[in-house]
């Protein structure tokens, strides 16, 4: 089983992130102002989670339609924030050709699949739902942030008692691909995520039909820099 389909849809998963709706009054109208779309504007949540930034995609007028792989995730969404939802898969997604002005990807959720070729392929069909001048908002961790937060770090394991887990972070043998492992409620969870550089980014946005591309190095879109926490890329539909 892939790691995301058994760590994103088991309920510890929402003790390990609590922290994000913290962060969600913030992180949304910033992200919402980048992706920077007029009121009536179809826009997709993918992947949506538990609809933590959708009542600040909601207030810019856009009609938002959340997807994600866990049901989980999905009946929470539904209960505290109603909207239109589907399940998905995100190599694969179940709308037509064209049918979108934007798609919203926030905190780093692109990498999460084994092989180069499937993660190019969920930048594909982000282009291939997106009708042309529409735009795509990528919002990434910052690859030499990772690499330096994490070798400061070490790989010890960290206590985080207020959220009620621990961590450790390791990185793959090539320092391709980051390892967080976390126990919680007595279980183990272990993601594995491609981290790429800017220049991948960039040339995988590119060869999938987005021109031009923007990128920014924090939520107050200041100018993108290698050690930036964030990296978000705005790119349009050509």
């Amino acid at each position: 089983m892939d790691w995301f389909v058994r760590d994103f849809d088991d309920p510890a998963y929402f003790d390990i992130y609590a922290d994000k709706d913290e962060d969600a009054p913030r992180e949304g109208p910033a992200l919402a102002a980048l992706l920077d779309l007029p009121a009536g504007s179809r826009v997709l949540d993918l992947p949506c989670g538990w609809g933590r930034l959708h009542p600040y995609l909601a207030a810019q007028g856009w009609e938002v339609v959340g997807g994600d792989l866990s049901p989980l995730n999905l009946r929470r969404h539904a209960t505290e924030r109603p909207g239109a939802l589907v399940r998905l898969d995100l190599r694969a997604l179940p709308y037509r050709n064209a049918s979108a002005d934007g798609v919203f990807c926030a905190f780093t959720s692109w990498g999460y699949f084994a092989s180069e070729a499937e993660n190019r392929r969920q930048i594909e069909e982000f282009s291939r739902v997106l009708r042309q001048g529409g735009v795509l908002l990528l919002d990434l961790a910052g690859r030499e942030h990772l690499l330096a937060a994490t070798a400061r770090a070490g790989s010890r394991w960290r206590d985080f008692p207020r959220l009620g887990y621990a961590e450790r972070v390791r990185w793959s043998g090539d320092r391709r691909r980051i390892r967080p492992e976390r126990t919680c409620r007595g279980r183990t969870f272990r993601h594995d995520i491609w981290i790429p550089g800017d220049a991948e980014v960039r040339r995988i946005l590119e060869a999938s039909g987005f021109a031009p591309v923007t990128a920014f190095g924090g939520l107050d879109g200041r100018a993108w820099e290698p050690r930036a926490e964030r990296w978000i890329y705005r790119a349009v539909r050509r």
